[in-house]
């Protein structure tokens, strides 16, 4: 079983990633086809989130989708917007596995219910979790994390788990490869985020309200905005937000990480919520560049790596340590312990993992049923 039939089913399109879940799966995709196994890619055309999982199951009463699936030897469900395609695949009989990388309900209990629209926002997450996790989840075969944590907070929630493995995430072999050299002497302060998702912009709005008081508009000035979508609110209704907006530069979508990197002085990453383990966090030291992030951004993460970024969960210290950060010459001997830590974090070795959990499933496949002939 050298060689596998592989269906990736995605709600995330073809265009280069930037980092988090878009950058895992393409990564994840990229290794599949590296250890030889075919691998054909059908992709949600809906934007994630509750549209691409109705689109999932539209997909799914496809005959062109049934097909694909049955000449597969395993079908990999590469995020949980895809989860509606299960009651199909079950039917088909061919086994599945769930790339859910972090724990949902990990995700929804930290979400802030400080406004009445917070509660009835976090309720409903809860609610959307019921279908999936307890009905939906338990059809497929095995599902992957991407940290023990992960594993252990589902399992304690869903009542009938699938087996599970962990196939962590890597870093950017081109930001490994390349040697760091110094930032220019106009570097500005880097953030990477997807501002399409809202743990994303609850982590802006925090800096907003809790760091910008404490920041100088000539250091907001430093801070620079990159990835898909818009951080801020089309009303921008309070004094603050107005504030760090007019200040603070927005740059857009990139398609080269190491463009970014090589620009920047310094990385923040003040993740407020979420799961798993960040790429943002192991990716700038990877790059040689200094970063600052909270306790949620070091979360799973080895000591290696915490001992060597700077962690502020209070507004006024993560203040404190940004403007330490922009003041401070390159250390090129911090560079190289930046690196040391996450020299093991490579996508090689996701996909390694991820070969593993593949052909645990289809084995597991044949002592339940025998060989499938398609």
């Amino acid at each position: 079983m050298s060689g596998l039939r592989v269906l990736v089913v995605t709600s995330y399109g073809d265009h280069t990633a930037l980092t988090g879940g878009r950058l895992r799966r393409e990564n994840v995709v990229l290794g599949l086809r590296e250890s030889g196994h075919v691998v054909e890619r059908v992709t949600v055309s809906a934007r994630p989130g509750p549209r691409s999982a109705v689109g999932a199951a539209r997909l799914a009463a496809t005959s062109g989708f049934r097909r694909r699936a049955r000449s597969a030897d395993v079908v990999v469900l590469a995020d949980v917007f895809c989860l509606p395609t299960m009651p199909v695949l079950r039917r088909l009989g061919v086994p599945v596995l769930v790339d859910l990388v972090d724990s949902p309900y990990r995700l929804v209990g930290s979400a802030p219910r400080v406004s009445w629209r917070d509660r009835i926002s976090a309720f409903a997450q809860e609610a959307q979790l019921v279908p999936v996790m307890q009905v939906l989840l338990p059809m497929a075969d095995r599902v992957t994390y991407i940290s023990d944590e992960d594993v252990r907070v589902d399992a304690g929630r869903v009542r009938r788990m699938p087996a599970t493995s962990i196939v962590p995430n890597g870093v950017d072999t081109g930001l490994m490869n390349e040697e760091p050299l110094a930032p220019p002497d106009d570097g500005y302060i880097a953030w990477l985020a997807d501002w399409d998702y809202p743990p994303n912009r609850e982590s802006l709005q925090w800096f907003v309200h809790e760091v910008g008081p404490h920041l100088p508009d000539a250091l907001l000035r430093l801070v620079r905005l990159f990835g898909h979508g818009d951080p801020w609110p089309r009303a921008i209704a309070d004094e603050p937000t107005r504030r760090v907006a007019a200040l603070v530069e927005r740059a857009g979508f990139v398609d080269d990480l190491a463009d970014v990197y090589r620009g920047a002085r310094a990385v923040i990453a003040p993740v407020t919520r979420g799961a798993g383990v960040n790429n943002k966090v192991v990716e700038p030291l990877a790059a040689g560049r200094p970063l600052l992030t909270t306790s949620v951004g070091v979360r799973g993460l080895p000591d290696a790596v915490r001992d060597v970024v700077r962690v502020a969960d209070d507004g006024s210290r993560f203040a404190l340590y940004l403007t330490e950060m922009a003041a401070e010459d390159w250390d090129r001997d911090g560079a190289a312990a930046g690196r040391g830590s996450v020299a093991i974090m490579s996508w090689r070795r996701s996909a390694e993992a991820m070969n593993v959990a593949l052909h645990a499933v289809v084995a597991e496949a044949v002592s339940r049923q025998g060989p499938v002939s398609r």
